[in-house]
């Protein structure tokens, strides 16, 4: 197949060699021209790929047209702040029965969107979106180790056909019903990642990221049930087995910047250290959007965001946590 990947970082290029080696045509885009061009010559793209050149097959290029041509799956690997305006590039670029399939992993801030709703808003786009999410650190799938994740899609026949084209011998595909699940799964697992790396950047243990977990799948199901997604799901590779291995991982992005938060670095300091978004970052802001306008309680994901954004120490972030009403669980 003709895959048209969009996003050249650490996921998007990842992707992309995996599916070449899978059998399939690959074309990647990158939004900045000198970095593109510095790629497609030297197939060189670190920081973003460590130790592992881009192969020659795979056609690299700024220009979103070139890339996007003849394209039989158009795939979003961009941070989910950014996704809007690669759809506005997109509407003046004409594409023919194609599939979209999203990897992004956020909500966007404006509008509170899920990035399938935003894709679907591109004429050429209706009811062809799908979502592929799950807990898939990008340097694990390139080392070859297993990996499984979960599709979602508006029709049996699309989900089947990306589920067996997409798949290999280490990277196992799922087909799930829940869309709106997998997505507020991914986002919100983030925020909760964010929390748990702040309390081991703090020195505590295991027993603190373990409530933490627990109470974070409450959080999930609480405002994902009334935004209409399924409470099963969160139990699902998109909810708890991401959340797990986001919130453990020390190639997690969102554990390591909430771990370096809870050691005492600055947002500045961990942003000009770090080279790819944390996107619990920005989706902690539309979380706490969401969760107030719905009247939903979500503990951990406020304080996350008063550490983030309110400058509330982390250590009295925690204790709030801790200090809470007793409750029922």
């Amino acid at each position: 197949m003709r895959l048209s990947i969009l996003g050249c970082g650490n996921w998007g290029s990842v992707f992309g060699i995996m599916q070449h080696l899978n059998g399939h045509s690959v074309r990647i885009w990158e939004f900045d021209r000198q970095r593109a061009e510095y790629i497609a010559r030297t197939r060189d793209n670190t920081p973003f790929l460590v130790g592992q050149k881009i192969p020659q097959e795979i056609f690299i290029h700024w220009d979103i047209e070139k890339v996007m041509l003849d394209a039989q799956v158009v795939i979003f690997a961009v941070p989910s702040q950014t996704i809007l305006s690669v759809v506005d590039r997109l509407t003046k670029t004409h594409i023919n029965d194609a599939y979209y399939l999203s990897l992004t992993k956020g909500i966007d801030i404006g509008t509170l969107k899920r990035p399938s709703e935003i894709i679907n808003s591109l004429s050429s786009a209706k009811n062809r979106v799908y979502v592929l999410s799950g807990p898939s650190i990008a340097n694990e799938i390139i080392r070859g180790e297993p990996t499984a994740v979960v599709l979602v899609g508006p029709e049996t026949e699309g989900s089947t056909m990306l589920q067996h084209e997409l798949a290999s011998n280490h990277f196992r595909i799922y087909l799930g019903d829940d869309i709106t699940g997998v997505e507020l799964g991914a986002a919100i697992k983030n925020v909760i990642a964010v929390g748990c790396g702040i309390s081991a950047g703090l020195g505590f243990g295991k027993n603190a990221k373990g409530a933490l977990l627990a109470r974070g799948i409450v959080e999930m199901q609480r405002l994902g049930t009334k935004l209409g997604a399924k409470a099963k799901t969160f139990w699902g590779l998109s909810g708890l087995g991401d959340m797990v291995t986001t919130s453990f991982s020390e190639e997690s992005r969102n554990h390591k910047f909430g771990k370096c938060l809870g050691a005492g670095m600055s947002m500045a300091e961990i942003e000009a250290e770090m080279v790819m978004v944390a996107e619990g970052v920005p989706t902690s802001k539309a979380i706490m959007v969401l969760s107030k306008r719905h009247g939903i309680e979500m503990p951990i994901c406020e304080v996350v965001y008063s550490i983030l954004f309110e400058n509330k120490p982390p250590r009295e972030g925690l204790r709030d946590l801790m200090t809470r009403p007793l409750k029922n669980e």
